[in-house]
């Protein structure tokens, strides 16, 4: 009977060896498929100096010039309505806004055509005043030259 008990604690210890063996086993082959995913799947960030190069340079902000309110007939066939609005010009730089300080009344009287060409139509959709937004840094680059005007914003625009 001594026998068959030593058996069976042998026995015993011989399960619980082969259920660590199991257990080590397992944690070793789920350690190695993490392992493997990280660094298979996982995006590498880049280091910190080559981030800081990637990241684009902040805009320059050129110089602004604030025209008085613009008040025009559109080109309505009925002749009764009219667009109230104020414009920023934003330049390349500060040559370009000092020659528009001096050609002011040539850029009032090409904004002022501008406008008043256009209809109550094309004025009023987004599409619309993103057109009449190019247009007006084109006509202005025609006449302070090229590149001078960076953009144009439309402060107020009002349509009655």
């Amino acid at each position: 009977m001594a026998e068959k008990e030593k058996e069976q604690q042998e026995e015993k210890k011989g399960g619980k060896k082969f259920l660590l063996i199991i257990i080590v086993g397992v944690v070793l082959l789920l350690g190695g498929a993490g392992g493997a995913y990280f660094f298979l799947f996982a995006k590498s960030s880049p280091p910190p100096e080559e981030a800081e190069q990637e990241q684009p340079p902040e805009p320059e902000v050129g110089p602004f010039l604030q025209p008085d309110p613009f008040v025009v007939n559109l080109a309505d066939p009925t002749g009764q309505r009219y667009l109230r609005a104020k414009i920023t010009i934003e330049f390349r730089d500060d040559k370009a806004y000092q020659l528009a300080n001096e050609r002011l009344p040539q850029i009032n009287d090409a904004i002022i055509m501008v406008l008043s060409s256009k209809t109550v139509e094309e004025v009023l959709s987004p599409e619309g005043k993103l057109e009449l937004r190019l247009e007006l840094i084109r006509k202005l680059n025609e006449l302070l030259g090229p590149n001078s005007v960076r953009n144009i914003y439309f402060t107020q625009f009002v349509v009655q």
